[in-house]
């Protein structure tokens, strides 16, 4: 009998580098994750899985994190952590429901306290942080 996959994690970042980054970092930690580079495949994923993180980007090339903010509410998905992380202007920002986001995180991000919270947040879904294997 297999057992479906679910990601812990779903990244939402259009900046390459960063998003290599961020799911290298993740997985040092045991956390599994799936990416997606704009809006249509952020909506096509969060479709078929549910996440206990969303980490959303608000700028992306095909609209903003708040089109995707707005297809979670609409869609009545699954209640997931959405920590959103930008280097977006003040307008944005003031675009965001408050209601589905737990943690506006700043670009240029510290890593560390980027994975510390992300850990933290499926703790609290979980009960418990992955742990490595021995």
């Amino acid at each position: 009998m297999s057992v479906a996959y679910r990601p812990d994690v779903l990244l939402v970042e259009d900046d390459r580098v960063l998003l290599n980054l961020l799911v290298h970092s993740l997985h040092e930690v045991d956390l599994t994750t799936d990416v997606a580079g704009d809006v249509v495949e952020a909506k096509r994923l969060l479709a078929r899985h549910a996440y206990a993180v969303l980490v959303l980007d608000l700028v992306l090339p095909d609209g903003s994190g708040v089109d995707v903010l707005e297809f979670i509410k609409a869609e009545k998905l699954a209640p997931m952590n959405i920590v959103v992380i930008t280097a977006a202007e003040a307008f944005l920002l003031a675009r965001i429901d408050r209601s589905l986001v737990k943690t506006i995180m700043f670009k240029p991000l510290d890593v560390a306290h980027f994975v510390a919270s992300v850990r933290a947040l499926i703790r609290d879904e979980h009960g418990q942080v992955p742990q490595r294997a021995r």
